[in-house]
């Protein structure tokens, strides 16, 4: 018996199907294996800055967690001293091969240049404005 056209295309879908899934892990386990991935570079980039730490300063220096570093991103501070560092590795593993550090680089100087240029330009504004006390208040009396 002859299968039909639509038999055909759907059993020759369900074989890519499972030669894909036989190939390549679901995207669960990607992200997994990439969320692995960034939590070692972070601890080496922590392991690191402690070396350089115990090297530079006499006695026992402060001595930088993972924690820290999460916060300190999460509240885009730098108390740790390399969370500008952990976030270009955070954004490198987001990213996934579509834009490069250099680009993530110039994104983050491009908006740096603009909240300047704007924090100019409100501050031009502000001075610019006749101030409260030599504004004109017509007289009725």
């Amino acid at each position: 018996m002859a299968l039909s056209n639509a038999e055909r295309q759907r059993r020759h879908r369900e074989r890519q199907r499972q030669k894909l899934a036989a190939v390549a892990p679901d995207l669960g386990t990607q992200y997994e294996n990439v969320g692995a991935d960034l939590r070692q570079k972070l601890y080496e980039l922590i392991d690191a800055e402690n070396a350089h730490r115990a090297l530079c300063v006499v006695g026992s220096p402060e001595q930088t967690d993972f924690s820290r570093v999460i916060l300190d991103i999460a509240l885009n501070e730098n108390r740790s001293g390399i969370a500008d560092a952990a976030r270009i590795v955070l954004l490198q593993g987001l990213c996934m091969g579509e834009s490069s550090e250099k680009e993530i680089i110039e994104a983050l100087r491009q908006k740096a240049i603009d909240a300047a240029t704007e924090a100019d330009e409100r501050e031009a504004r502000e001075r610019h404005a006749p101030a409260t006390h030599y504004m004109r208040v017509p007289n009725f009396g």
